[in-house]
């Protein structure tokens, strides 16, 4: 029986592709941890499931794997938020909770290292990312339910104004220059269940519409929901998408009939929106999706976040830098 300075030596004079084929016949993988990780237990292909892989050498340090099912190659990242990323799970982890958590770009950039054009682009990936979870698993309101709208200021932010908006450009703090609600202003739909979920979007400037109400809540409302409104004749709508009662606030005596959750949710966003010095309206859905989950209790979603995002095998959509300037922006 060989001792244990005769295997040592052996194996340092091993290449590493030698080495990776020991660990295959011994039927072992190791993990970036250190950890080890038997046959059994291998990340499945994420192209087509399969769990009939082998070692296939490795790929910018990475360990990559070979599927025998579909013939294609894969690393751990491939098929998640972290493919083709020069980052690893810290960052993008860092990253996840400074935004959730509210912070600046330029915070992110002192803090994790980053350039500000490579901020940017991870910051919109996380937010294409969060609006694909919700369309995944759909927010839906319940028990009592509170339904208003918040307006914010237009804004072409990062890029000139165009001629179609009517209007001069507007300094940073700047004001509306018509009195109430103009064409200038961007309305927020909210729907906030009291203690429970929210939802937020944006369909137009304008006051909702019942069309443009139901699309937006249509599927997201449970049956037997009391839905709490400021009286607009739109919100009516409500009780055709489910079997809820819609009932206006006004002229209300008791103090349960209040809009104090929803209020304190714009106050939420108008703070965020302010401590960003506006969004850009075309990215406003996105940034609606991040309102809709750092709203409450973020820490608990943080690791469900981790697990949907960053893991082998996530369901949500991977974009590419490409998208951010493409996908899913808004138009009104």
């Amino acid at each position: 029986m060989l001792d244990r300075q005769t295997v040592v030596q052996y194996l340092r004079s091993l290449s590493q592709d030698e080495i990776t084929g020991l660990l295959l016949a011994a039927n072992v993988i190791p993990h970036g941890d250190g950890a080890q990780q038997t046959a059994s237990e291998r990340i499945p292909c994420p192209h087509c499931g399969s769990h009939n892989i082998i070692l296939y050498g490795s790929k910018c340090g990475k360990q990559r794997c070979l599927c025998k099912s579909c013939g294609k190659t894969y690393v751990p990242t491939t098929g998640t938020i972290l493919s083709m990323s020069h980052f690893g799970m810290d960052v993008w982890q860092d990253l996840l909770r400074q935004t959730l958590e509210g912070d600046s770009l330029s915070h992110a950039e002192k803090t994790l290292g980053l350039t500000h054009q490579t901020a940017f682009n991870m910051r919109h990936k996380l937010l294409m990312a969060l609006e694909d979870f919700f369309g995944e698993s759909p927010v839906v309101l319940g028990d009592v339910t509170e339904f208003d709208e918040t307006f914010v200021l237009d804004s072409y932010k990062g890029r000139l104004i165009p001629e179609t908006a009517g209007r001069p450009s507007r300094r940073h703090g700047a004001k509306a220059q018509k009195r109430g609600i103009s064409n200038e202003y961007v309305c927020i739909c909210t729907g906030v269940q009291r203690k429970g979920e929210v939802i937020i979007h944006t369909e137009n400037r304008a006051k909702p519409s019942r069309e443009e109400l139901q699309a937006i809540f249509e599927g997201h409302i449970q049956s037997g929901t009391l839905a709490l409104t400021d009286g607009l004749r739109s919100y009516s709508v409500l009780e055709t998408l489910a079997d809820c009662k819609v009932e206006d606030i006004n002229g209300q005596k008791s103090g349960f009939y209040n809009l104090n959750t929803v209020n304190n949710l714009h106050s939420f966003i108008k703070g965020r929106y302010i401590f960003y010095r506006g969004v850009a309206t075309k990215y406003l859905n996105r940034y609606n999706a991040l309102f809709q989950i750092a709203y409450r209790s973020i820490e608990s979603k943080i690791a469900l976040l981790v697990e949907k995002l960053f893991r082998p095998g996530c369901t949500v959509n991977i974009h590419t830098v490409k998208d951010i300037a493409t996908h899913n922006l808004l138009a009104v």
